[in-house]
């Protein structure tokens, strides 16, 4: 019997917190190809040169709003807007805002394809990253 192959492929990581290691160490773990940035300046390029499967981003990077900023520009360009992006924060823990992607309005307004609040197990992290890349 055959088993197929995980999923895998390019993934930008784009984080500046103590988790970047270890989501980093993860991905790597299970086959996924990582290319690391810690700024959305750096991250926006990584992306433009690279076109990665997959992009993960930390919501909170150089400012509060720096992964939304991620978002929309990626979706505004028609060579990146099909790439998946997958926002990580702790927003929720820091400043008691829950963001849920369940609702049309709440896509459109977020524009990313998955939201993880943080912590994250790691497997749910890959599980996400394969499912997106399955449906892209």
């Amino acid at each position: 019997m055959h088993v197929p192959e995980p999923i895998t492929g390019t993934v930008v990581l784009i984080d500046n917190t103590e988790r970047l290691p270890l989501a980093q160490a993860v991905l790597e773990g299970e086959g996924f190809t990582v290319r690391v940035a810690k700024t959305l300046a750096e991250g926006m390029a990584l992306i433009e040169a690279e076109h990665p499967d997959a992009v993960v981003s930390e919501v909170m990077l150089e400012t509060p709003d720096a992964g939304f900023v991620l978002a929309y520009r990626m979706k505004a360009n028609p060579a990146l807007k099909s790439i998946p992006l997958i926002l990580l924060s702790s927003v929720y823990q820091q400043t008691g805002i829950l963001f849920d992607l369940n609702t049309p309005e709440a896509r459109q307004w977020i524009k990313a394809d998955a939201y993880l609040e943080r912590p994250v197990a790691p497997e749910r992290l890959v599980t996400k990253v394969r499912s997106l890349l399955q449906t892209h």
